[in-house]
């Protein structure tokens, strides 16, 4: 009886009465004394096998245990002991297993407890890593940063730098969104470069740069076509522009070219009279630029279009600004139109469009005649008498550049009144 007793006892905390049981099962089935030592064999051989097995099982439940006991260990609870030692342990343990959700308030409570009397330089570096993996990109890169401030020697001070750009990187949404934390991406990742010219990250610190600043073209490529879409050309023109200047390397050169031709031309076509010569000139420009450029691009047909149509509507417009310009202004007005019709004339391709120069610089010299008259009317009479001779000095320059002008007729009527007026001033002194 001696195997059943200590089959009896327990190992570990578990009882193997079950194994007493089981062999007065046994025994009452056999009916046979002889067999009892068969039994006893059959029953320590089995206590061999189990015994090692129930202690496996033992260990681990009490491992099991021991870690439910831990799990049981709240930040709540940690926060409220007066031990630094078990906050530090248990902080790191959470950090090292990941559960940063639960270390980041011990670990603020530590550099609290711990400032000025011991260096809390690690458990700072694992509270701003524990921030950045939380999540918590907008607390980590103020952090990392701090860090970085706080202790500028430090061996960990390059990677926190880096850390504070990695954060702001995190933040930075996508491109039709504000893009605020974009650029502070990108001056961290500067200020990283100033302060760390050789680093082990350089690659990876490009790499970023690059994903970042083609969120920022992105952007404003959005924004100069949404101008031109609403028929905002002046805004579209001038965001394409600086679009190139910008991002010299951006991948839709050709097209933001191109569209800055279109731009100008649509801004040059709605504009007042008094500014379309001026802005039919800048496209012009642009669009010698964009030739220059994309000699060989498909949208250089439809440019040229613009192009030419710019030198003729901006001699039409200087001449129709001539016309509908304060009286005074005028014979100003109408000596830049002709200047411009000269230059321009060259870059006519049909016959029709130079006929119409022609045409307009006659007529302007005859209304240069028609508008010295009547100013001569709105002046007094020291002034007047000036005027009137002013307008015989433009109706013999008419007549000398166009002798069998359709305006002659005209022209002599207001010069034979002129020299009326002439004469009765000068009869009353």
């Amino acid at each position: 009886m001696r195997v059943f007793n200590l089959a009896e006892k327990k190992v570990s905390g578990f009882n193997f009465s079950y194994s007493t049981i089981k062999i007065k099962l046994l025994q009452s089935r056999l009916h046979a004394k002889p067999q009892k030592n068969y039994i006893c064999r059959l029953y320590m051989k089995n206590t061999r096998f189990a015994l090692p097995s129930l202690l496996r099982v033992s260990v681990l439940l009490s491992y099991a245990f021991f870690l439910m006991m831990v799990s049981c260990q709240t930040p709540e609870k940690v926060l409220k002991s007066t031990d630094i030692e078990y906050k530090k342990k248990m902080a790191t343990n959470w950090y090292n297993k990941k559960e940063y959700f639960k270390c980041i308030p011990v670990f603020e409570e530590l550099i609290g407890l711990m400032k000025g009397r011991e260096s809390v330089e690690e458990f700072y570096y694992m509270y701003c890593m524990a921030n950045y993996k939380q999540g918590d990109y907008m607390i980590s890169a103020f952090h990392f940063k701090n860090f970085f401030d706080q202790y500028p020697n430090s061996t960990r001070a390059e990677e926190c730098l880096y850390m504070q750009a990695k954060s702001y990187q995190m933040l930075s949404p996508k491109p039709s969104l504000d893009q605020t934390y974009t650029y502070k991406a990108l001056d961290a990742y500067q200020f990283f470069f100033n302060m760390f010219p050789v680093n082990d990250v350089s690659k990876e610190s490009n790499e970023a740069i690059s994903q970042l600043r083609k969120k920022l073209e992105k952007k404003a490529l959005a924004a100069a076509d949404l101008y031109y879409r609403t028929s905002n050309y002046k805004a579209a023109a001038t965001a394409y522009e600086n679009l190139l200047k910008d991002y010299p390397d951006i991948d839709e050169d050709e097209k933001i070219s191109f569209m800055i031709v279109k731009g100008n031309y649509k801004f040059a076509e709605n504009s007042v009279p008094d500014k379309k010569v001026e802005r039919y000139k800048h496209v012009i420009d642009s669009y010698n630029i964009f030739k220059d450029r994309f000699a060989a691009s498909k949208l250089l047909e439809e440019a040229k279009n613009y192009y030419e149509e710019s030198h003729y509507y901006a001699v039409k417009s200087a001449f129709e600004w001539a016309e509908i310009a304060p009286l005074d202004e005028r014979e100003k007005h109408y000596r830049t139109a002709f200047a411009e019709a000269k230059a321009h004339r060259e870059y006519l391709l049909t016959e029709t469009q130079k006929k119409e120069f022609d045409n307009w610089v006659e007529k302007g010299h005859f209304l240069m005649i028609k508008n010295a008259y009547l100013l001569s009317e709105e002046r007094k009479e020291k002034q007047r008498l000036q005027q009137l001779e002013q307008t015989v000095r433009i109706y013999y320059n008419f007549v000398d550049l166009f002798p069998n002008s359709r305006y002659v007729g005209d022209a002599e009527k207001i010069f034979n009144n002129t020299n009326t007026q002439i004469k009765k001033l000068k009869s009353n002194g």
